[in-house]
């Protein structure tokens, strides 16, 4: 548990709290004239995670700290009902540098949600999600971000790696290849939603011409139960070809849902 408290040059208060918000309505709520003779500071006895909790981020602070991995896409945003990109780094050892790295993140463009949590296959790992507009994201925000990232923690933007959906391969980080990701599935998303615009409209032209048909024939006939027997009836035909439609439309999903995979990490691959 993490303890703020408020101190001056003569005093500390006895008080503890566990996030720096309580502390500062504490000093807050003591009224202008000693609010200004307190600071809030950070319970710790790391001079270097006080000054970070207390003062924020500076070059090199986070040296073998902050792993110098970027997660692309893999994570799901906070709200479902979005279509944001998250973008995820990683601290490993020093939970206290989350919270500093966390308010660093927020003040980049183009970041709408930074939030963290423990990795689930990392141990003694942190994970930062940050959230962006996939439909107005910029390329050079990103960039952004990684250079500010790297500059505190003493690496290169050219040190990390990158990781993308539906391949286990890691990727140098280079903003083309990024961009190039983004870009395809914008292409595929459109396409798709194309095929399935065109698919309904011809759907509802199909169901309005047989309705205008049926409405056209008069009533059939009874036919004798003789012949009726000789041929196939209709329901068992029916039953059969939804049967092979089916198998078809099986066999056409995992194909499809193959080929996806394949066309991603292929196509990765080979802008490498």
């Amino acid at each position: 548990m993490t303890h703020w408290y408020l101190k001056n040059n003569n005093d500390t208060l006895p008080a503890l709290f566990e996030t720096r918000e309580q502390a500062e309505q504490h000093r807050s709520n003591m009224g202008s004239v000693f609010e200004n003779l307190y600071s809030v500071m950070y319970a710790h006895d790391d001079p270097k995670v006080v000054r970070m909790m207390t003062e924020g981020l500076v070059k090199n602070d986070l040296i073998d700290i902050l792993y110098p991995v970027i997660s692309i896409d893999e994570y799901v945003p906070s709200d479902p009902n979005t279509d944001n990109i998250v973008i995820a780094f990683y601290i490993k050892g020093v939970p206290e540098a989350v919270i500093p790295y966390k308010n660093f993140i927020e003040r980049c463009n183009g970041v709408l949600v930074v939030d963290h949590g423990n990795s689930d296959t990392i141990r003694e790992t942190s994970v930062i999600y940050i959230e962006m507009d996939r439909g107005r994201i910029a390329m050079d925000d990103i960039n952004d971000i990684v250079s500010l990232s790297a500059l505190i923690a003493g690496l290169k933007p050219e040190d990390f790696s990158m990781r993308f959906p539906h391949t286990d391969k890691k990727f140098p980080y280079d903003i083309k290849l990024m961009k190039q990701y983004f870009t395809s599935r914008k292409v595929k998303d459109n396409q798709e939603a194309q095929k399935e615009a065109e698919a309904k409209a011809e759907r509802e032209t199909e169901e309005k011409l047989k309705r205008i048909e049926q409405s056209k024939q008069p009533e059939p006939e009874e036919e004798p139960e003789q012949e009726q027997s000789d041929q196939e009836r209709p329901e068992d035909q029916q039953e059969n070809n939804d049967e092979e439609q089916g198998h078809d439309l099986d066999d056409s999903n995992n194909s499809s849902d193959s080929r996806s995979d394949e066309a991603i990490i292929n196509h990765m691959a080979s802008l490498i």
